[in-house]
């Protein structure tokens, strides 16, 4: 009896591993932070109502207590500012602008990856029940809402990376797909001429 509950305990901790706070504090201890950072992303979207993935890709730059920007060059060149009060959108077609705002709260991926650009999870540990994985090589988080309106939006967020976060994987509440693939990530203590412009031209 006592090698079966020993078995089963090893089983469930291998499902769902069994970690306290300090190994959410170890990861963020590992990260590498910066008044600004910037990187290419890749990001893949499998929606259940569309056989084929829809891949879009650009650049992103964050500046740390402020804001995270994303620019969309293919397939439709697309600025997104994401601060701590809103999300906003802005499409470029047929030479017009198209403006779209929304609430932070909702925006899930831009969340998590502020709080680990940043280095501080004090938020979404209040609104996720996050479960972490760290060896050598590389660290794991998966988040988990626990409030009914994030949990109305995702069902499942995981983090892999290793100096930075480098694959942001979400499972919708629809059951969509969103894999984000984060690469050449450079740290800067001041803004560049070309990345304020960036800014300020969205």
């Amino acid at each position: 009896m006592r090698f079966f509950l020993s078995l089963a305990l090893t089983s469930f901790s291998v499902l769902f591993p069994i970690v306290g706070h300090g190994s959410t504090t170890d990861i963020v201890s590992r990260l590498s932070v910066a008044p600004v950072i910037e990187g290419q992303f890749v990001q893949t979207e499998k929606l259940v109502s569309i056989p084929k993935p829809f891949e879009s890709n650009g650049f992103f730059i964050f500046w740390k207590d402020d804001v995270l920007m994303w620019k969309t060059k293919e397939p439709i060149e697309t600025t997104s500012l994401y601060t701590d009060q809103h999300f906003k959108t802005y499409i470029h077609i047929n030479n017009k602008v198209v403006e779209n705002t929304s609430s932070s709260a909702t925006n899930v991926v831009n969340r998590i990856l502020w709080g680990l650009l940043s280095a501080d999870m004090t938020a979404l540990e209040l609104d996720f029940q996050i479960f972490t994985q760290n060896t050598p090589n590389h660290w794991r988080m998966d988040f988990y809402p626990k409030s009914n309106m994030t949990g109305c939006i995702v069902k499942h967020v995981s983090v892999v990376g290793k100096d930075i976060p480098e694959q942001i994987i979400v499972e919708h509440f629809s059951s969509d797909i969103t894999t984000l693939m984060i690469s050449d990530v450079v740290l800067s203590d001041i803004s560049s001429t070309r990345q304020e412009n960036e800014l300020a031209n969205p």
